[in-house]
């Protein structure tokens, strides 16, 4: 989709999509990071790090205790610190968006990996937990409803999607050696 938005042709979008790979990747790994290093902060038992071992490629940390004996906000911390600091990660990106253009690659690098910081994790929370449940349930530990969490997580998403699409059209005024393909 972003390739096609900055008016890329066909063979640059799979080019220039082997560069999205390895960022969701690195992005995943942050998040389950985050999780995993909250939970040494604050004393809890992990049993296992599970990487891309889940549906859809997910990946997720496996803790001692049971779900149904987690109880405290230090539990909040744990499922939403991840969340927090990969969207922080994405407005860094947004913010610093002028530094990253400059040869093509090095742009859409930024672009992508702006989208995936910016938009994953507040989808995740909003609409995807619908759908698989994850880090959402741990409002259950504190005794809140999942539902004003997910539509502030929605806010989150919808602010993010129109600064990513502005960052994309941003993108096809082409920078100093920077040059949009002719054919679509």
């Amino acid at each position: 989709m972003i390739g096609r938005m900055l008016g890329l042709a066909v063979k640059d979008r799979f080019r220039y999509l082997v560069f999205a790979v390895p960022i969701a990747l690195c992005a995943n790994l942050i998040h389950e990071g985050v999780h995993y290093g909250a939970a040494l902060a604050y004393g809890e038992r992990v049993l296992e790090f599970r990487f891309l071992t889940g549906g859809l490629g997910g990946s997720e940390v496996v803790y001692a205790a049971p779900v149904a004996v987690r109880t405290g906000v230090h539990w909040l911390v744990i499922a939403w610190a991840p969340s927090v600091v990969s969207t922080v990660i994405g407005y860094v990106l947004y913010f610093n968006r002028a530094r990253l253009r400059g040869s093509r690659p090095v742009t859409l690098c930024g672009l992508y990996a702006g989208s995936i910081f910016l938009l994953l994790d507040p989808f995740y929370l909003s609409v995807l937990s619908l759908l698989v449940g994850g880090d959402i349930g741990a409002v259950q530990a504190v005794g809140w409803s999942p539902w004003p969490v997910r539509a502030f997580a929605l806010l989150v998403f919808v602010i993010n999607w129109r600064l990513t699409l502005g960052w994309i059209r941003e993108q096809r005024v082409p920078a100093p050696g920077l040059r949009a393909s002719a054919s679509r």
